[in-house]
């Protein structure tokens, strides 16, 4: 274990993978306070006056969620993979966030008033113990949106929980998760203090370009979910026709059947960081398939292999291999893909 590689990865490649997932509750939040903080302008309401509570909520955000993963990596180092969340409840809670960005969207737009309705209050016992009301509502929801996010985890954070549960202790798990969160807030500052100040500065055209961001991530999210789902509707799916047609892959050999030895089929395909190869295989119908699921240094969700229709859903070691047996019975295109939809592939059974 060495904290100092799982920080630079939260720096860089772990806080990408994070604000795409995470960073429309943040950014949505944010957007929405600020609107709030417009409309009062009535009662002797200046933006400027609130300059304090651009950075306040951001390191609220930041803060809760490093005490929630702390906690969760102490609890996963201890207990092992027994506090994993199964893949339904990631999916539902995807579902949550993806749902929760479009309705900010829809705030910011002002398609509807319902949707001014969308904002965590702080429970009124709370409000009278703060003096200052409009400081409590602030923090208040960036926290709990802080700690939300161990519901939402990106898949270099799955990667993560997977590595603290394998240390077999609760101080080494929480010492992995707490250098990992800390890595990726400062780029969740710079988006966090960034929203606040252009909120202010531009405010009719940025609400407008917040909001188109935030449905964009929604969709995002959405599709992903239902890539791991097996809908037959998905985005990748609606656009195949024109990304085959301007790609190599109708000049590629891409129907060639694995060969069988001793009468099973052998695949392997490995999950990288960015990926999975090959992310296109072809098979027989109704001959034994012997698939393995290979890693090596994968810190990505593509370690979390879901093949739905095949009943496979495994979440492997950073490096590590699995292998699963099964009988394909009917023919098609099936797709596997990483438990948040961002990497696929397909097989197809001819």
């Amino acid at each position: 274990m060495n904290l100092w590689v799982i920080f630079l990865t939260g720096l860089t490649t772990g806080g990408l993978s994070c604000l795409a997932v995470q960073g429309g509750l943040l950014t949505s939040i944010i957007a929405n306070q600020k609107e709030q903080e417009r409309t009062k302008t009535s009662k002797n309401f200046s933006l400027k006056s609130f300059d304090d509570l651009d950075w306040m909520p951001v390191g609220m955000f930041l803060l809760a969620k490093l005490i929630a993963h702390v906690i969760l990596g102490f609890l996963l180092g201890a207990l092992g993979s027994t506090l994993s969340l199964s893949l339904n409840v990631r999916l539902f809670f995807q579902v949550f966030t993806a749902l929760f960005m479009f309705a900010s969207a829809m705030n910011l737009l002002n398609v509807h008033p319902i949707f001014r309705y969308l904002t965590f209050q702080p429970p009124k016992f709370i409000q009278r113990m703060v003096r200052n009301s409009t400081k409590s509502k602030a923090l208040f929801a960036p926290a709990i949106l802080g700690l939300l996010t161990i519901f939402v985890p990106c898949g270099i954070t799955q990667a993560m929980e997977v590595l603290a549960i394998s240390i077999g202790s609760p101080i080494s798990g929480a010492l992995i998760m707490f250098a990992f969160i800390l890595g990726t807030a400062p780029l969740f500052a710079l988006i966090g203090v960034a929203t606040a100040k252009l909120s202010e500065g531009w405010h009719d055209n940025f609400m407008k370009i917040a909001a188109l961001a935030l449905i964009g991530m929604a969709i995002y999210s959405i599709n992903g979910v239902m890539i791991v789902t097996g809908s037959p509707i998905t985005i990748s799916k609606i656009t195949r026709p024109i990304t085959y047609f301007f790609s190599n892959e109708r000049f590629s050999n891409s129907g060639t059947v694995m060969a069988a030895v001793d009468g099973v089929q052998k695949v392997t395909i490995e999950a990288l960081s960015a990926g999975y190869s090959p992310n296109r295989v072809t098979v027989s119908v109704n001959v034994p398939v012997e698939l393995t699921i290979s890693t090596n240094n994968t810190y990505s969700c593509a370690s979390a292999f879901i093949f739905r229709e095949f009943g496979i859903s495994t979440f492997l070691e950073p490096t590590d291999s699995e292998t699963f047996t099964f009988t394909p019975t009917k023919k098609g295109k099936f797709t596997y893909t990483c438990s948040m939809g961002m990497y696929t592939g397909v097989m197809e059974v001819i």
